[in-house]
């Protein structure tokens, strides 16, 4: 024993000399980098591309170990680590411009130690993954993901029997044949290969569930269907503790090897259309911290077995529209929860406190688009701190939430549509402050916001009760919109007030309240302003030049006011103009060029104001224009001949650009609207403003003939060019306007026939072709004859139905029909029918009476029958006459007194 201990102290004297000679019999000195290593990376370096100049550092005047992402074994000196991934990827637009690409030099097989390579983030285009990757037998960490690989995934990875991690994910142009090889990479904890193509693969599950050490699985958007689990009942996954398989098309229900995984500590399973009931088993999973399951088909409750998952943190069950029954109180159980998603479903019944029990980590409450009520005391404090609230269409109450203000963390709160029938309380807006997005739009919440400072980055109060005059606004505000309410009183200083930092605003919507007076010069201070809606208020005045300083702007929207003068030149200045909306007020002037030169533009709405001139045939070159509307104005001259050149109206009705119309902020989107008039009358276009095509030049003075080339616009939905002075004839062109469905030629003097192949137009709802000069007979087919005789009225050689009008020849083709005399198509139909009906008649009478003729029984059954039916009304009859004199008699002894 005592001869023992020196042994022991002399050990790892010994290891540390023999390391220690080691190091000396190495030709290099100490973290010195190797000289064919060096050449090696600059071979690598020469055959990529680097538009970053990221490997600027590279170079042979340098030690190869002190380059910019290379890292060497600090005892060797030989490379272990290349972390080439890019360092951008936080920024598109430096993502996109420089990034690697290029080829991928097999001098890498020359780097003996590698064990770490990154690629990720880069810019392949395409190329394939260089099969020779495989030979790189030291590899543990293999990180390709994101870089824009394609083609097929080389089985030779599966020669990297040391690799511990592998990503391949989001390379959309990668496909896998056969997946086989993976399953030799029998040390492989991580695998991420979310985006591949793997659904040539049936045999995916056994491969993968080969791999024992495997930790961590991501399968997300890789066209994985319900034929390639079903096959498998059980899965070997022992060591799995993530598992992502969303976005694929299961189409199933949930293959029962899920709950075999134990040692699950996050299951993603949405977006995949798995449908039935939510599995109790789910409560088996003890270990689970996530359990994602939204935007899926399951329906029926809640199973009340999640309450035991006492680890879950995260519960996204939302946008499942098929699960209904009530929130189970057992969710109020998870102590440690601290997202709650069950949004979009159909859940009813109420939340009360009992629900949060013990939720004391609540962070996210998300139970928007249900039918749940929140039923609690008014002097509940809550034992969270939310940082989250979207409640949306969910009842919170008649009276504003008093709960709310203990909540002190609160980012963002949403309570659209949520029955809320009071005033904001005294204390709301001062804690409200710090909270970046509000949205209490499509509620009963009145006030006065005048002595208000809105601090907030986003705050939707649309379609409300608040009164007064306009709030004011600091410089972090982002979007702003308060339309639909009753403020009043002038907008400028109180919104525009002076301000010593550069105001963020991008979207202003103060439409449909009663706001009056002119607009201030003094646009100029807020540069970042994309959208403004000022509409149906009582404004006056002109355009300020200072409008044509807002280079950002999308959408100016002014209609419906009493605005008046020219259009300003200065607006020409607003490049990315896509929406100008200025009609019902008192605009005059010849139509600017300018606007008909801006190729940005979607939309042209100047009806109703006093415009005069020719329609400026520039017009024709706006490629993108799908509402022109100019209706109501004193334009003349005719129409232009070009407007084919308008590519959006002749394509699809969904097909086009709508960014100009739309804008999102925090996941939530604004959208512009517009009054129309279609199909005669008024109507708000919003969410479906993008698949409006119309042309409406109604009520001018426009003269000439239809330009044959407008019939081109397939795609219209809507064409007016009623109340004008047009002649001529209407093409057969007509015909190929297969969207058509509103057309009012109407109060014109068009003259000739109405072409045969207008019946081609199968979507025509409203037609209205009355007061001209039409002849001839209305085409006959389709729906033409549907429509009501006001539509061709005023054209007095007209005839044919819908018309109570008969054309010539009609009277003695109908005579020749009634005689027989003539060519009747229709006469062998006709005799047949006759000749059918006496047959009849002689077989049903001779049928009834024969049997009573030769059938003594039947014939005596059938006279007695008749007898009874005789005597039963006789007593019937003199009953009622006896009832009806007794009445008589009374009423005329009344009359007697």
């Amino acid at each position: 024993m005592r001869n023992s201990i020196p042994v022991i102290l002399l050990f790892p004297l010994v290891c540390f000399l023999s390391s220690i000679i080691s190091i000396l019999c190495e030709p290099n000195t100490l973290g010195v980098c190797n000289e064919k290593e060096k050449h090696a990376l600059l071979r690598f370096k020469q055959a990529i591309s680097d538009p970053a100049n990221l490997l600027s550092s590279w170079s042979m005047d340098e030690d190869c170990c002190r380059w910019e992402a290379v890292r060497c074994n600090n005892v060797t000196g030989r490379v272990v680590e290349l972390q080439l991934g890019n360092p951008y990827n936080s920024d598109y637009e430096f993502y996109t411009n420089l990034t690697l690409g290029g080829e991928i030099s097999p001098a890498l097989l020359e780097l003996e130690f590698l064990s770490y390579l990154d690629l990720s983030l880069n810019g392949f285009r395409g190329r394939p993954i260089p099969s020779f990757l495989g030979s790189m037998g030291r590899l543990r960490y293999l990180d390709l993901s994101h870089a824009g690989f394609g083609g097929v995934v080389p089985r030779q990875l599966g020669n990297l029997s040391t690799l511990r991690h592998l990503d391949l994910g989001y390379n959309y142009g990668l496909h896998v044949e056969n997946l086989d090889w993976i399953s030799h990479l029998s040390f492989l904890n991580y695998l991420d290969m979310d985006g591949v193509d793997l659904h040539r693969e049936v045999h995916w599950l056994e491969s993968v569930s080969m791999i024992p050490s495997l930790s961590e699985l991501h399968l997300s958007d890789c066209r994985l269907d319900r034929n390639m689990v079903s096959s498998l009942g059980y899965a070997n996954f022992t060591s799995l503790t993530v598992l992502d398989i969303s976005l694929n098309h299961f189409d199933q229900e949930i293959p029962n090897w899920l709950f075999n995984l134990t040692s699950l500590v996050a299951l993603y399973l949405s977006d995949n259309q798995f449908k039935g009931q939510i599995s109790e088993s789910f409560g088996q999973l003890k270990d689970l911290e996530s359990l994602v399951l939204y935007w899926n088909s399951f329906h029926g409750p809640i199973p009340t077995s999640i309450g035991n998952l006492s680890s879950l943190r995260s519960l996204l069950i939302g946008v499942n529209p098929l699960i209904n029954g009530t929130l189970p109180t057992s969710l109020g159980l998870l102590s440690n929860l601290e997202d709650l998603h069950v949004g979009g479903t159909s859940l009813t019944g109420n939340i009360s406190e009992v629900h949060f029990t013990t939720l004391l980590k609540l962070k996210f409450l998300v139970i928007s688009a249900t039918s749940l009520s929140f039923h609690v005391n008014s002097n509940w404090t809550p034992p969270f701190q939310l940082e989250d609230l979207e409640a949306d269409s969910c009842k919170m109450g008649l009276k504003f939430p008093a709960w709310l203000q203990t909540q002190n963390s609160l980012s963002g709160i949403f309570l659209s549509r949520s029955g809320i029938v009071d005033t904001t309380p005294n204390w709301f807006w001062k804690w409200a402050s710090s909270i970046q997005y509000i949205h209490l739009s499509d509620n009963q919440i009145s006030g006065d916001l005048s002595q208000v400072v809105l601090n907030n980055t986003i705050l939707d109060l649309s379609s409300n009760c608040f009164s007064g005059r306009l709030p004011h606004l600091s410089s972090n505000v982002v979007v702003l919109n308060i339309a639909n309410n009753s403020f009043s009183g002038q907008i400028f200083p109180l919104i525009f007030g002076k301000t010593d930092e550069r105001s963020k605003l991008e979207v202003l919507d103060i439409s449909n309240n009663a706001l009056s007076g002119e607009l201030s010069d003094c646009w100029m201070h807020w540069p970042s302003l994309a959208h403004i809606n000022l509409g149906s208020n009582n404004l006056s005045g002109e355009i300020p030049n200072s409008m044509g300083s807002l280079v950002a702007l999308k959408a100016l929207s002014l209609q419906n006011n009493s605005l008046y003068g020219d259009i300003p030149s200065s607006l020409q200045n607003c490049k990315v103009l896509g929406l100008i909306s200025l009609s019902d007020n008192k605009f005059s002037g010849i139509i600017p060029r300018w606007i008909v030169e801006r190729t940005t533009l979607l939309v042209i709405h100047l009806r109703s104001n006093k415009f005069m001139g020719d329609i400026p045939p520039q017009i024709c070159q706006l490629s993108y224009l799908r509402v022109l509307d100019l209706a109501n104005n004193s334009l003349s001259g005719t129409i232009p001949r070009c407007l084919n050149n308008i590519s959006s109206m002749a394509a699809g009705p969904n097909e086009g650009d709508f960014n100009v119309l739309e804008a999102y902020f925090d996941y939530r989107l604004y959208e512009e609207s517009l009054i129309l008039n279609i199909k005669g009358r008024d109507s708000e276009y919003k969410e479906i403003l993008r698949y409006v095509k119309m042309i409406d030049l109604s009520s001018n003075n426009l003269s000439g003939s239809i330009p044959v080339e407008i019939f081109s616009l397939s795609g219209l939905l809507s064409l007016n060019l009623s109340h004008n002075h047009l002649t001529g004839m209407i093409s057969v062109e007509i015909g190929g306007m297969k969207y058509l469905e509103s057309l009012d030629l109407s109060r014109n003097n068009l003259s000739g026939e109405i072409p045969q192949t207008m019946t081609n137009l199968t979507f025509l709802d409203v037609l209205n072709l009355s007061y001209n000069n039409l002849s001839r007979r209305i085409p006959s087919g389709t729906q033409i004859q549907t429509f009501s005789p006001l539509s061709f009225f005023g054209n007095a050689e007209l005839c044919g139905a819908p018309l109570p009008i008969n054309c010539p020849g009609d009277e003695e083709e109908e005579t020749q029909r009634s005689t027989g005399v003539g060519e009747n198509r229709e006469f062998p139909e006709i005799a047949w029918f006759y000749v059918g009906m006496g047959s009849g008649f002689f077989v049903g009478l001779w049928g009834v009476c024969g049997c009573l003729f030769f059938n003594k029984a039947w014939r005596y059954a059938y006279f007695q029958y008749l007898d009874d039916s005789k005597d039963s009304a006789y007593v019937a009859i003199a009953i009622k006459l006896k009832w009806l004199h007794q009445k008589l008699g009374i009423y005329n002894a009344e009359d007697d007194h």
